[in-house]
């Protein structure tokens, strides 16, 4: 993965609603990341108001003085800076909120490719017409420009095949244009290998996807911090 960076201006770029994640440097006891999101700013004040930190699904009230690393994540680059939580409680709608302050300039970290997570996901494809029957394929790794899949099936590099995927909730591939990049080889099943891009990606999508491959990297990571513990 190649990164580079640049400073941003912190108005241009943070929005309610981007998702974040919160890592926590101290106290001790509490280091690690958190999911959140943007509930509100004030760029007179500086003032970042994050949905409460949650942890394996639970809400976690940063005490005052917690150090850490806010990043808050877009289609294509993450904008990250270090602070202080300022307090944690509840707005006055009873939204569970945390509270920090940020510098004018973000740090943009630009991601020149997709990251790709190692994950095993169970999607169904065609390779033409609507009326042919799906084929299932499970996936190697995953990321918003597309994937490593395994099937029974011989394909072809440039073929163009369609996907469908329920990822979660709220984030569904429906007969997605895909492009057959490369084989990568036969497993002693029979099953083959193939990388596959995802074509005509809408910028609204690729946030959704650069999203999920993000949590779901948070997720293996504290899933490992836990069965460390």
């Amino acid at each position: 993965m190649q990164y580079y960076t640049e400073l941003v201006k912190a108005s241009d770029v943070i929005r309610p609603g981007q998702s974040v994640i919160v890592e926590v440097s101290y106290p001790e006891d509490l280091e690690g990341e958190y999911k959140s999101s943007v509930h509100d700013v004030d760029f007179e004040r500086n003032l970042l108001v994050l949905s409460m930190p949650s942890f394996k699904g639970r809400l976690v009230p940063l005490p005052r003085g917690t150090r850490c690393t806010v990043k808050i994540v877009d289609s294509s680059a993450i904008y990250t800076f270090r602070t202080a939580v300022l307090e944690s409680g509840r707005d006055e709608d009873g939204f569970p909120i945390t509270k920090v302050l940020f510098p004018n300039r973000l740090r943009k970290v630009q991601r020149r490719r997709f990251k790709r997570i190692k994950i095993f996901l169970e999607g169904f494809y065609r390779v033409s017409s609507k009326d042919e029957p799906l084929k299932r394929f499970v996936t190697r790794d995953f990321s918003a420009g597309g994937m490593l899949m395994v099937v029974n099936d011989i394909l072809t590099v440039g073929q163009i095949i369609y996907v469908t995927m329920d990822l979660d909730e709220n984030l569904k591939l429906v007969d997605q244009p895909a492009r057959i990049v490369r084989e990568a080889g036969i497993l002693e099943t029979g099953e083959r290998m193939y990388g596959v891009e995802f074509l005509n990606v809408s910028p609204s999508l690729e946030k959704k996807l650069v999203t999920f491959v993000f949590r779901k990297e948070i997720e293996m990571r504290n899933k490992e911090r836990g069965d460390i513990e």
